[in-house]
């Protein structure tokens, strides 16, 4: 029986065609050296056994480089660099373990070098992989090599003098076709929200509550030092947030959520932030969405965890808020092309669970939203009220005006009334399930004291009252006018003149349905007759 043949076509499928994002070939790289500096690590490499992961991309000559400063490889395993798919790490234990990810930066670069050299041995090993050349027979429909056979055809192995004490693993893209992969600040933001890297001294408060919780549920994230032209990496995490629609806001809180099994170990365990939930955060702020995570390291991007909200209409809720979903348990694993975990019960079980939690989610942006749809019901009974009132002080255009205000008035009081009664029912609901929005509640009680002259009831953000023209003060002092003419500027006309005035301003209340419209024309006659 002949032996089983595989086709080059599969290298395509591992280089050109493995990513949708060129970008995640940094995260594939970054992903090996966390690898192998946990076992410089263990093995303490070095006295001071610290390691870093250092970036260094060229785009004037379109060169990248990554370098690694752990184990190493020696000369005598090389080979597993070009074996394919025959990675001997540990599933569930390792960040990396299938053995294909070296070869994602094939697709978008001309040659991939790999330079390497391990502790003890005075030898650096380079193997360089001719890109072009793999593509041009892959692309070649006349060319019937086996994969194997094209591997074999496109590298090259030599090797060069290196200090005995020197153990590092260097690749090296040259030639890099693709800009994105060339832009060192596109590059620095993209590691932020995926390598596994630390949280930044800007997110220090929510930082160290999130290690307090690890700490006392046993749990630990893996971190790294790693550099991009020289600038170290950190969580892209911040506490304030950039709307340039709705002004910027700050977070308020975080909250946590987790999950175990009947053995009582983690499943997975997450954090979520806590804000006023005004809509979805903007997506040139870096973090936001609820992100999957591996290991401390992204899997998918920030819209995987959409598809935990049923309703399609609920999706939307996972941007509301930005986060981390740790997945724990080794039997969910990251797929191939660790956009999402693998098929299997397991995963299907994470689903069903994940879903119930952010349930949770779901009812806190309603409720915000209940909030705020309350609070502006109250707000703008106040000012449709001090509105009438300064028309009362003013004088109105006619009978029809002043009937038209009163029955509003009333109206509007029983709006404001019956929105006071509804946020007392939010806010005893809120305090029975000890919500974390129950700092909106605590906005509004401070913000009712911040009507001019001092206290009041009335929940308002801001001065709603409109303010009285010093003719109208002076009118309010004494007894309210029932017409517009009553008022002192109107002094010097006659009764029958008066009247003919009245007479004008109850046809164009009649003709003009526009309030608005209506007393800008009123105002600019009244202007011009008065002055």
């Amino acid at each position: 029986m002949a032996g089983t043949k595989i086709g080059k076509y599969v290298l395509e499928s591992l280089t050109r065609s493995m990513y949708d994002d060129s970008r995640c070939i940094y995260r594939e790289y970054v992903q090996n050296a966390a690898d192998q500096i946990d076992i410089a690590q263990k093995e303490h490499l070095d006295k001071d056994n610290y390691y870093d992961i250092q970036i260094n991309i060229d785009s004037d000559n379109r060169r990248i480089e990554i370098v690694d400063t752990a184990t190493g490889v020696t000369f005598d395993k090389i080979n597993v660099l070009r074996d394919v798919a025959c990675s001997q790490k540990r599933r569930g234990f390792q960040k990396g373990f299938r053995g294909i990810g070296r070869l994602g930066g094939l697709g978008y670069c001309s040659s991939l070098v790999f330079e390497t050299s391990a502790k003890g041995e005075s030898i650096k090993t380079v193997m360089r992989w001719n890109a072009d050349e793999m593509n041009r027979i892959v692309d070649d429909e006349s060319d019937t090599s086996e994969a194997g056979d094209v591997i074999d055809k496109c590298v090259q192995i030599s090797k060069e003098q290196e200090k005995i004490e020197a153990h590092y693993f260097k690749v090296i893209l040259e030639k890099v076709s693709d800009d994105k992969l060339l832009d060192p600040e596109g590059i620095s933001n993209y590691l932020s929200m995926v390598a596994p890297v630390d949280y930044p001294t800007g997110f220090a408060k929510f930082g160290h509550t999130i290690k307090q919780y690890m700490k006392e549920n046993g749990l630990s994230l893996d971190t790294y030092n790693i550099f991009v032209n020289g600038d170290q990496i950190y969580k892209g995490y911040t506490t304030r947030i950039k709307n340039d629609r709705d002004g910027d806001y700050d977070i308020k809180d975080i909250k946590f959520f987790q999950q175990k099994d009947k053995d009582d170990n983690f499943i997975y365990w997450g954090w979520y932030s806590i804000s006023e939930l005004k809509g979805q955060i903007p997506a040139y702020n870096l973090p936001y969405g609820i992100r999957l995570r591996c290991k401390n390291i992204q899997i998918g991007d920030e819209n995987t965890c959409r598809n935990f909200f049923v309703a399609d209409g609920d999706k939307r809720f996972s941007q509301y808020f930005y986060g981390e979903l740790n997945v724990v348990s080794p039997d969910l694993q990251p797929d191939g092309r660790r956009d999402y975990l693998r098929e299997g019960s397991q995963r299907r079980a994470f689903e069903s669970q994940v879903t119930e939690d952010f349930l949770v989610l779901k009812e806190l942006c309603n409720e915000a939203s209940d909030i705020r749809g309350t609070q502006k019901k109250i707000t703008n009974a106040i000012q449709k009220k001090a509105n009438i009132e300064k028309k009362r002080n003013a004088g109105f255009l006619n009978q029809a005006e002043q009937k038209k205000c009163e029955d509003e008035f009333k109206t509007y009081e029983q709006e404001r009334a019956k929105a006071h009664k509804k946020l007392e029912r939010l806010k005893q609901k809120s305090e029975e399930r000890q919500s974390p929005l129950s700092f909106m509640y605590k906005q509004i009680e401070e913000n009712a004291t911040k009507v001019e002259g001092g206290s009041s009831n009335d929940p308002i953000e801001n001065k709603a009252v409109p303010k009285l023209t010093p003719d109208e003060q002076q009118i309010a002092q004494e007894q309210s006018p029932k017409l517009r003419t009553d008022a002192s500027r109107y002094k010097k006309f006659s009764k029958k003149e008066k009247d003919v005035i009245n007479k004008v301003y109850d046809a164009i209340y009649m003709a003009i349905a526009d309030e608005n419209m209506r007393e800008s024309l009123i105002n600019k006659i009244e202007e011009e007759i008065t002055r």
